[in-house]
């Protein structure tokens, strides 16, 4: 099982996205010139203290009833994820960070409204670091004629236990990205990100 590491990935600054976070509405909400000054100034120093990394691999798998089995015998709990993913040959599994100095500054911040802002940038930054993960990961399997499902799961949403994030900490070893996982299966730091996406290799897609 090989291991792709993503260490630079160049993320673009999601002004509107964040903006819609916080509740914001890009054809109504207009800010007084100096809050909205404000606001972005505190946004693009929350943007510059995320440092997005990400791993990702796949594993032969098949569907079952009641999830996703891998061909090591570890089943990955989930009947709808299973469900949606009926002709599945391998699973995608990735996960992300946008590491510990964008938190640490949120939880220093002197106001209430720019810990929100750095909140919603690093929120944010986690899930664009997903998308760009999946992306990169999608074009390097489709090279291999490996067809990688647009959807993903994570665990803690739907019927899939947020107990599954020991799966990713281990068979990723997330600690050389610095992560660590609680007790109660939560990563630190907070802002990381982890998902599951089918695959269909290219000859069982043809014969569908």
């Amino acid at each position: 099982m090989k291991i792709y590491t993503l260490t630079d990935m160049n993320l673009l600054f999601p002004e509107k996205e964040i903006f819609l976070r916080l509740g914001g509405n890009v054809f109504k909400t207009v800010l007084p010139e100096k809050a909205a000054h404000e606001y972005r100034r505190s946004a693009l120093r929350a943007f510059e203290l995320c440092h997005p990394c990400g791993r990702w691999c796949v594993f032969p798998a098949v569907r079952v009833d009641d999830g996703i089995l891998l061909s090591d015998g570890t089943l990955i709990p989930g009947k709808d994820f299973a469900g949606r993913n009926e002709e599945i040959t391998a699973l995608w599994c990735g996960a992300v960070t946008v590491g510990t100095a964008v938190v640490n500054a949120r939880d220093n911040c002197q106001s209430v409204a720019e810990s929100a802002i750095f909140d919603a940038v690093a929120s944010e930054c986690a899930d664009l670091a997903m998308d760009h993960l999946h992306r990169v990961a999608a074009a390097e399997l489709l090279r291999l004629g490996m067809f990688m499902a647009a959807r993903r799961y994570s665990p803690g949403y739907g019927d899939m236990p947020l107990s599954i994030q020991k799966f990713f900490y281990e068979r990723l070893n997330l600690r050389d990205l610095g992560l660590e996982l609680t007790e109660q299966d939560f990563f630190q730091p907070e802002k990381s990100v982890t998902a599951f996406a089918g695959i269909i290799q290219e000859k069982h897609y043809e014969q569908r």
